[in-house]
């Protein structure tokens, strides 16, 4: 059987150019801003920023505050200015073509303390094998400021260390042609990974506005974040029951987003609008909110009583060390390519004219370069 199929050259329809606003104010200096973006609803053109537009906020006072343009998109106040917990704020939004946008008046709640910070060795069952994924389960304690729902959005920060095997203890100077002791030590590294969910929490249909053991991040036995010292950062946003709906139904329809057969939600509503054109859809939120940020440091070591046993990393790189003449590294005649000089050769063989040991060992910069993975950089807080 033989058949035809006619092409179709399809020409979507013009793209509707969407503004895009992420922007927060809080009770905390350095978390103001505004982020201002077009998107298109076709074609995957990539986002274009706003620029040029006049950005303020207005309290229930009647006191206003600028928000200047500091890079593509990116408006901020004064560093000086916070929000006052009790005012009510509202957003006002002049693109250069004079269109405005205004935001419903929000007011910054008091923020609810963060108790502690802790974590609990799990085995949990897994959801891609019929195993059970090993790790620490970290957990937040909170206690509400008042008798009212409490709803929360959070963020984290995980801080870690991380630790190469074979630290590279020397390098060649070529202009001097002689092999150096390395400074500074490129051995012991840190990660700062901060958190890519968007995680909320509500005490809606609770009898008290307490919560208590509620789960932030999992961190498996094959992760490297626990097999040295380790912190978790978390910020707390105490969020108006409208907000919490807002992002609710966001992590609803990104969680649910597939084929075009997908059942759709609608469009997602949030508290912006075209003051002169109620129609116009407009993405994004206005957030203003009580922050609390603490932070809490686990040693290494902190659960291996229980049971927890992190994977090492970079395990195979003993396989990996090769060993060189060091004449031929004076002489030019080796190609280092991507290997750094881990240390001399333990022999008592010595070159009568250097001193320096005849062998040395070479090791791939994977297994001798921390720096490849994180930074020298310690975080301050840490001891």
């Amino acid at each position: 059987l033989y058949s035809c199929i006619e092409p179709y050259n399809f020409e979507g329809q013009e793209t509707r150019k969407i503004l895009v606003i992420d922007a927060t104010v809080t009770n905390l200096p350095g978390e103001q801003m505004v982020r201002l973006e077009y998107s298109y609803e076709l074609d995957g053109v990539d986002p274009e920023f706003v620029t040029g537009a006049s950005v303020f906020i207005t309290d229930n006072l009647g006191n206003s505050e600028p928000f200047m343009e500091v890079g593509s998109g990116l408006y901020q106040p004064d560093p000086s200015f916070v929000g006052i917990v009790g005012r009510h704020y509202q957003l006002t939004i002049e693109t250069s073509e004079g269109t405005q946008y205004q935001s419903s008046q929000e007011e910054l709640l008091e923020p609810a303390t963060i108790d502690n910070i802790y974590g609990q060795f799990l085995a949990l069952r897994s959801e891609t094998s019929d195993g059970f994924d090993r790790g620490v389960q970290f957990l937040v304690d909170i206690d509400g400021v008042d008798e009212n729902i409490h709803n929360y959005r959070f963020e984290y920060v995980k801080d870690y260390e991380i630790e190469v095997p074979y630290g590279s203890l020397l390098v060649y100077n070529a202009e001097t042609n002689t092999i150096d002791p390395r400074e500074p030590s490129i051995k012991l590294c840190y990660i700062k990974e901060p958190s890519e969910t968007l995680d909320i929490a509500t005490t809606s249909g609770q009898t008290t506005n307490v919560l208590r053991e509620y789960p932030i991040v999992f961190l498996s036995e094959d992760e490297p974040d626990l097999l040295g010292k380790f912190s978790l950062t978390l910020k707390n946003y105490r969020i108006s029951s409208a907000a919490y709906q807002y992002y609710k139904d966001l992590k609803e329809n990104n969680e649910s987003a597939g084929s075009f057969f997908d059942r759709q939600k609608g469009s997602l509503v949030g508290n912006i609008q075209n003051t002169s054109d109620l129609s116009e859809p407009v993405l994004g939120y206005f957030e203003v909110a009580g922050i609390t940020e603490t932070y809490q440091i686990f040693e290494a070591g902190t659960w291996r009583d229980e049971g927890f046993r992190a994977d090492a990393i970079l395990g195979g790189c003993a396989n990996l060390i090769d060993t060189v003449q060091t004449i031929d590294i004076l002489n030019g005649n080796v190609d280092f390519g991507t290997n750094l000089i881990y240390n001399f050769a333990s022999t008592e063989a010595i070159l009568e004219e250097t001193g320096y040991n005849v062998q040395t060992l070479l090791i791939p910069n994977t297994c001798a370069d921390c720096r490849i993975y994180g930074t020298l950089q310690k975080p301050e807080f840490w001891d």
